[in-house]
């Protein structure tokens, strides 16, 4: 079971736009608890409960400026505006063999863009319903699962562009009714049981005439080595352990506290709220440490022409003893056993 979490950067986007409009994205980070270098880690992601609290500030100040949590551009441009910030989710959505496949690749992949809500697909007899399952806290204005259904329809009408779908959504009401309506052939129905779009089975064996096997294999492959690196550490460990190896990297003489120091600069977040929301990922700031030690230690010894004693200091050790008795105690080696062994 993966993380839940989100990509950064749908709030890197979102906070540009903000940004633009005159609003203090710096308040709004600091009343989350995130940093500007959260969101601007390659590849990073932010947590589940973070993604909740940041998308109930965006959404309402959304509200007061455009009237709408997502302003209507975003909902009518919502395959090409997604593919500009996740060409390789939307370029596979759009290059599989036929529809049904389409919409199990948007399925499976959606996790590039956030895994926080849920996502279901019932194929009946004669239809098949793609229900979308927020699972924000009531208080929250969760706007991603009009979003998501509609762009979900709109990469199914690139398949069909002449389909018929049912949009359903749980809202009374909802802003730009008009345009949405439009999109799903004036069949948007509001106040129903769940959030869902409806399409007839007829539909699901629609070709892609320029599907290029090649391509999606390679597409495919690309997106599974995506995952494997996105979901190999909790957002903030990720983020901690880049902080870090930057710290020892840059060639000083850093003590723990020094490195923690620079960390929680960096994070605009104190020592306490570091060390509560790693124990929140099971990881404390020391355990990170010395495991970033540790892999320093060894692609150093791999690949530099860096003395043991020059290593050491770099790496914050009091002495080539204390070093040598820590790089032991991880591999069974010395650090002059490892380097001779990996250069025989």
């Amino acid at each position: 079971m993966f993380t839940r979490s989100v990509s950064n950067l749908i709030y890197r986007k979102s906070l540009e736009n903000l940004r633009q409009n005159g609003i203090d994205t710096n308040r709004i980070l600091a009343q989350v608890s995130l940093s500007h270098h959260e969101l601007h880690i390659a590849e990073g992601r932010i947590s589940e409960s973070h993604h909740y609290a940041l998308m109930g500030k965006i959404s309402d100040i959304n509200k007061s400026i455009f009237g709408d949590a997502i302003p209507e551009y975003v909902y009518i441009n919502s395959v090409e505006l997604s593919h500009a910030v996740f060409p390789e989710f939307i370029g596979l959505c759009l290059n599989e063999k036929t529809l049904e496949a389409a919409i199990w690749r948007f399925y499976e992949s959606r996790f590039l863009m956030g895994n926080c809500d849920d996502l279901l697909i019932e194929k009946g007899t004669s239809h098949t319903r793609i229900k979308y399952n927020s699972n924000a806290p009531k208080s929250i204005n969760n706007p991603s699962a009009m979003f998501n259904l509609i762009l979900l329809g709109g990469i199914m009408k690139s398949y069909c562009p002449s389909m018929s779908m049912q949009l359903q959504l749980t809202d009374s009401a909802i802003q730009h009714h008009s345009a949405v309506g439009e999109f799903f052939n004036n069949t948007c129905l509001l106040q129903q049981a769940g959030d869902a779009i409806i399409v007839e089975n007829r539909y699901l064996a629609t070709e892609n005439g320029s599907f290029n096997a090649l391509l999606n294999r390679l597409q495919t492959n690309h997106i599974v080595a995506l995952k494997n690196k996105m979901f190999s550490e909790p957002p903030l460990t990720a983020a901690v352990n880049t902080l870090i190896e930057q710290c020892y990297m840059a060639g000083q003489e850093i003590s723990p506290n020094a490195i923690m120091a620079k960390v929680c600069q960096h994070l605009r977040i104190s020592r306490w709220t570091l060390n509560r929301r790693l124990q929140g990922e099971s990881a404390t700031f020391s355990q990170l440490l010395a495991r970033k030690q540790l892999s320093l230690s060894m692609r150093l010894l791999r690949q530099s022409t860096l003395s043991i004693q020059e290593i050491s200091d770099r790496l914050g050790f009091s002495s080539h003893s204390v070093y040598s008795r820590f790089f032991k105690q991880h591999t069974q080696v010395t650090p002059m056993q490892y380097r001779d062994r990996g250069l025989g």
